[in-house]
């Protein structure tokens, strides 16, 4: 299996690339991973990398916060270093969404780094 990076990338050419960079999935742009059930099926197979590509260009604390919007109760003054990223997506009532958002969120990020290389 490949890594999902290359798979966003090749889905996406740069035209579609600059509008998810620009409006972000929940608008529509993301026209080959709108549906929860596409992105879940994602998650459930690259979600390491999904977690450390997001944390490495947002920060851990990003995670968490999203979690938060999704209903958890994780503290936000606890160390980001008390709990693991596993932690978060369990501590959130409403998982499913939480993932979906996640992978929307990596699909803007891939799609404006792809933007920044042409």
């Amino acid at each position: 299996m490949g890594k999902l990076i290359d798979l966003i990338k090749e889905t996406y050419d740069h035209k579609a690339c600059l509008e998810i960079a620009s409006s972000g999935c929940s608008n529509g742009a993301c026209t080959r991973h709108t549906y929860q059930a596409e992105t879940l099926l994602l998650y459930m197979s690259y979600s390491d990398e999904i977690i450390k590509y997001i944390s490495e260009k947002l920060g851990y604390s990003f995670l968490s916060n999203l979690a938060r919007d999704f209903g958890s109760p994780l503290e936000e003054n606890k160390a980001e270093e008390d709990f693991t990223w596993r932690e978060v997506v369990s501590a959130c009532p409403n998982k499913d969404d939480y993932k979906h958002a996640l992978v929307w969120k990596f699909i803007e990020l891939v799609a404006k780094e792809k933007t920044l290389e042409h």
